[in-house]
């Protein structure tokens, strides 16, 4: 079969599974065949591929199929521009986050300059992905990245090391309550920053099937989907240099509860910021000092 007749057959096998964009889902899977970008599929739509590439595109239109993220059948997302490797053991990366990561460096801009590096904490790491951009955005950042989940640390690492940064980012494995591994006894981070899980315990039933194979951990913020990051605003502050910042992701309408919080444990220069669909999901504050 040619290129254009697989994926025309594979668009309507991922739709008829309910898959969301499957022609463009479909044309992903071939241009990954292919090794080439996806404009460049409709321009070999009467190529015909051999038996053994045939028989591999319709396994990973299976698996698609099955609602596994593309992302995952893929291998690997694009964040920032940067090419990152993500398992199901870690949350995929998502637009959302790279407003965190540029919030994170406007953040740092705003530090007062000290000797030596600007020393980053980012909190729950994943696949590395927001380290890795605060990395290349802040060369002359020095980053401690925290996960618990000893699968995800791997794989965070192994990234890093193929963008070339395994020199400037550490990664401790560490509970999301103390988000510095063992507590030192002076503060020493310039920016916090942090992609915890936010989603109620309650709303997970209702998502996606794709949201729902990757890590619970990741997304899973308690009841009222505060848990993490009431905790990191808890215990956050003996870390942050005074006069630090902290950037957090949040989740739909946490905004003022957010808020709330970071002033009751006195950051101050509160803002939170709205996305690119207008939903307010970046919280930027200061530590007092």
């Amino acid at each position: 079969m040619t290129v254009g007749e697989l994926v025309a057959s594979a668009e309507g096998q991922l739709a008829s599974k309910g898959v969301p964009e499957a022609a463009a889902n479909a044309e992903f899977l071939m241009a990954h065949l292919l090794e080439c970008k996806r404009p460049a599929v409709r321009l070999q739509s009467s190529r015909a591929l051999s038996a053994n590439q045939e028989r591999h595109y319709r396994q990973l239109v299976l698996e698609r199929g099955r609602r596994v993220p593309l992302a995952y059948v893929l291998g690997s997302q694009d964040f920032m521009g940067l090419d990152i490797r993500v398992t199901p053991a870690v949350l995929i990366p998502r637009p959302e986050t790279e407003e965190l990561v540029e919030a994170a460096v406007e953040a740092a801009k705003r530090v007062p300059r000290r000797a030596g590096s600007l020393q980053v904490l980012d909190i729950g790491t994943g696949s590395g992905c927001v380290s890795i951009a605060l990395a290349h955005l802040l060369p002359e950042a020095q980053i401690v990245a925290t996960d618990i989940s000893a699968p995800a640390l791997a794989l965070a690492q192994d990234n890093a090391r193929a963008h070339q940064l395994g020199q400037r980012i550490r990664f401790v494995q560490a509970d999301l309550f103390h988000p510095a591994g063992k507590r030192t006894t002076a503060a020493w981070a310039d920016v916090a920053v942090s992609n915890p899980p936010y989603i109620p315990s309650g709303e997970l039933p209702g998502l996606e099937p794709e949201v729902l194979k990757e890590p619970r951990l990741a997304l899973d913020g308690g009841p009222d989907g505060l848990a993490a990051i009431r905790a990191i605003i808890d215990e956050v502050p003996p870390d942050l240099r005074p006069g630090g910042w902290l950037a957090l992701e949040i989740g739909h309408g946490q905004h003022e509860a957010v808020r709330g919080l970071l002033a009751a444990k006195g950051f101050h220069s509160i803002e939170v910021r709205r996305d690119a669909q207008g939903e307010l999901r970046i919280a930027l504050a200061k530590r007092p000092g």
